[in-house]
């Protein structure tokens, strides 16, 4: 494996020792109602002990912090809520009871009976900066067919975007307004816009790599788009064609002109952990240019894997980075799954106050200009994921499901999401009993 292919972890970054090992209790311990594992269902909610002991669920007040970075907080009680440590010190009565630990209490036994007070504790400082809603910005239509060999016709563009708004996503990328010499794919995104652009409570965001494409998007019906910025010089140069610097003036020029005709703007940062031609990327560099596209204005901004070798080990780092100069609650983040390492990504984001993921149905996707780069994480896992969590995301993962079966078969290949994949077989399994 060549050190651009090898996964980036600690040894090359600082130590990050308030980072917690998570690991699952013993089997004497508490466990998940079987009734509640199916479709991803919420198991956090609700509680059930595997032994004969109840439960008690009285909570102490905590004086420390595990995570300081947190800047939000999930109300996991029925009565009160948490607040930051830097607010007020959370009281109240936790409901729930979870499986997990971390290495702080490694040297801890547990015999058979529940220790609530330990678990409760654990299960707070896991939990307890994950949003109760996060906001799936669904990139399938775009950056999930932008490098597909074979061209899609417009109509199924068309009708995969009209089944994803029909799952319940509020967010859907559309389409690209680049030069169909660079992405032939994406050459009919006028007519995919014009045929989209009505849909009833959906957000549409395409991409505009400069003041042209801006131009073109706005005629064509868009009102929203986004811009690109890379974190790697190599990358940038080879992607766009210019320095980072000189993207920045470009996108400046876009933002500019989006104000006059009232549009947002998204900003997007890519090879955030790790570039093709350069390797690790050093967080500061993420940093500046995530602050560069906030200082312009965007309304929110994805910090994207293009390459998918980011680990919790790289991705927390970078996002403590960026975070030290643009609001959480302005951040995304986007990660492309060549290692597997996607849904980890995301949990640790969702634990440091994320609360905004991209997602592409199937996991389509792949990048034109980052070899070996495979596709993006996929949206029905990322919903089976925080629906077992407990995160309202107000996606019908079935409705979903469809919707990612449909580009499927007409791409001729199985789905990658893995959630697709095993409900498909237990359904196709049950009808034959």
């Amino acid at each position: 494996m060549s050190s651009l292919e090898e996964p980036l972890g600690f040894d090359k970054l600082p130590s990050m020792s308030t980072i917690d090992r998570i690991q699952r209790f013993s089997s004497g311990s508490c466990r998940p109602r079987v009734d509640n594992l199916g479709m991803g269902n919420c198991w956090i909610e609700g509680r059930n002990c595997s032994t004969s002991n109840s439960c008690d669920e009285d909570y102490e007040e905590y004086t420390t912090e595990t995570f300081p970075w947190k800047r939000q907080t999930r109300d996991f009680s029925r009565d009160d809520s948490f607040s930051q440590k830097t607010n007020t010190k959370g009281k109240g009565r936790n409901s729930m009871k979870t499986g997990v630990i971390d290495h702080s209490f490694s040297d801890h036994q547990y015999s058979p009976k529940c220790n609530n007070k330990d678990m409760l504790d654990l299960t707070y400082k896991f939990l307890k900066g994950i949003s109760k809603f996060v906001k799936i910005v669904e990139v399938g239509p775009r950056d999930g067919l932008q490098n597909e060999k074979n061209i899609v016709p417009t109509s199924v563009k068309i009708e995969l975007i009209r089944r994803l708004a029909s799952s319940g996503l509020s967010v859907i990328e559309a389409t690209s307004f680049v030069s169909p010499k660079w992405v032939p794919q994406l050459a009919d995104a006028k007519d995919v816009m014009q045929a989209v652009h009505n849909l009833e409570g959906i957000r549409l965001p395409v991409l505009t790599p400069n003041l042209k494409g801006f131009e073109a998007a706005i005629a064509a019906g868009a009102r929203e788009v986004a811009i690109f910025a890379s974190a790697s010089e190599s990358f940038s140069k080879s992607n766009i064609n210019c320095s980072v610097e000189e993207s920045l003036a470009r996108y400046r020029a876009v933002t500019r002109a989006a104000k006059e005709h009232s549009i947002p703007v998204r900003g997007y940062v890519s090879c955030v952990v790790g570039c093709p031609v350069e390797g690790p990327i050093a967080p500061s560099k993420v940093a500046y240019v995530a602050k560069e596209l906030h200082d312009m204005d965007c309304f929110e901004i994805s910090l994207g894997d293009t390459i998918g070798v980011g680990t919790p080990g790289t991705v927390v780092p970078m996002l403590m980075a960026v975070m030290a100069v643009v609001p959480v609650e302005k951040l995304a983040v986007h990660f492309h799954d060549t290692y597997g390492q996607s849904l980890p990504n995301i949990l640790v984001s969702l634990q440091m106050g994320i609360s905004t993921v991209d997602s592409s149905v199937a996991g389509l996707g792949g990048c034109p200009y980052a070899k070996g780069a495979t596709g993006n994480v996929a949206t029905e896992d990322v919903v089976y994921m925080l629906n077992g969590l407990g995160v309202k995301t107000n996606i019908d993962l079935g409705k979903l499901m469809s919707a990612g079966d449909f580009i499927s078969k007409h791409l001729g290949r199985q789905s990658s999401s893995k959630t697709a994949i095993a409900l498909n077989r237990v359904t196709a399994d049950a009808s034959k009993i």
